[in-house]
């Protein structure tokens, strides 16, 4: 018999340092989302506040004292991300609502068209969902109607922010 192989050892890659990758814009920009970035505690305990837990129940989600919770809280970063995610929040609402219009349309008219007694929860709850997307519909008309004013308003000479006598 020959003598027994010993396995080779697996080659290792050669280290070498690799350039960080430079997405084009200004020179003088941070990294994308610099302000944005949370570690786990800080998201877990905005998470918390916006979900409307208060800052000492945020605080235990987050696993952190009490008076370092506090602090955070008044950072605008932190309110910002707050005000972002319950933002989030109702967003996801409005399109739930927007996706039941149908279903409470089709309501109403099945309650209209054959009626009985105990309907008045389900017209209640189907109204309501009709009145709130409609609501919605016309706030986000209003939003980009004045997104649109304010676009205009930056491309007229002058100051920014100032308007012209006669306009």
């Amino acid at each position: 018999m020959g003598k027994p192989r010993r396995p080779k050892e697996p080659t290792k890659p050669a280290l070498s340092v690799v350039p960080d990758v430079v997405e084009s814009g200004r020179s003088d920009e941070g990294p994308p989302d610099a302000e944005d970035a949370f570690n786990a505690k800080e998201s877990a305990f905005v998470e918390a506040l916006a979900e409307g837990q208060t800052i000492r129940e945020a605080s235990t989600v987050a696993n952190v004292p009490y008076t370092t919770a506090r602090r955070w809280r008044k950072r605008p970063q932190f309110q910002a991300a707050v005000r972002e995610r319950a933002r989030e929040a109702v967003d996801c609402g409005v399109r739930t609502l927007a996706t039941s219009a149908s279903a409470a349309a089709k309501a109403l008219k099945d309650v209209a068209e054959r009626g009985g007694t105990g309907d008045g929860p389900r017209v209640s709850a189907a109204r309501a969902c009709l009145e709130l997307s409609i609501q919605s519909l016309k706030i986000d008309d209003v939003l980009e109607r004045v997104e649109q004013l304010e676009a205009r308003q930056g491309q007229q000479p002058g100051k920014p922010g100032h308007f012209r006598k006669g306009i």
